[in-house]
């Protein structure tokens, strides 16, 4: 019995409010997850403990390259809701040693924090940006949802265990 590596992002393509931003979008970085954290000290403590308080996340977002400045990214800065990131990971399958796929789809809601014209130049890409500030944020990989993160309706569940349901049924 083997394994599968994830080895390379064969592809991917951005998509927003049914927009497929083929050839355009060229990079994105995904949010980072920093738990906020409490100090908990007290008597029987020897010092402090940063305690994280689960399902609670600081600010997040998501930075969208493109290659040029095109219509394409005014259309995505005025994107409301949902940006969906779809691709395909190249996998090793250690058994075999070959090369296998698996899908890959990133989904995002929230609202368009800041972005960057860019540059002009000769013969050149002007890489503008566009950062998103992330409220939702949803990791499928071959069809099975690993992360879902929904800040508004205290959904916070890792490889399919809902973190807070406990939680949720106590407020």
């Amino acid at each position: 019995m083997g394994y599968k590596i994830p080895t390379v992002l064969n592809n991917f393509n951005t998509y927003g409010a049914g927009h497929k931003y083929i050839g355009v979008s060229s990079e994105t970085t995904l949010p980072s997850f920093e738990y906020m954290t409490e100090t908990i000290e007290g008597a029987g403590i020897s010092g402090e403990i940063e305690e994280a308080v689960e399902g609670s996340f600081g600010s997040m977002e998501t930075e969208t390259s493109f290659q040029n400045i095109g219509r394409e990214l005014f259309d995505f800065i005025t994107q409301t809701g949902m940006v969906t990131y779809r691709g395909s990971m190249q996998v090793l399958n250690t058994a075999t040693q070959t090369n296998d796929y698996e899908s890959i789809v990133v989904t995002t809601k929230g609202k368009v924090k800041s972005f960057e014209l860019g540059s002009l130049k000769k013969g050149g890409k002007g890489e503008p940006k566009v950062v998103r500030e992330i409220t939702y944020c949803k990791v499928t990989i071959g069809g099975v949802s690993v992360l879902e993160l929904d800040k508004f309706n205290m959904i916070w569940k890792l490889n399919g265990v809902d973190r807070l349901q406990k939680v949720r049924s106590q407020i």
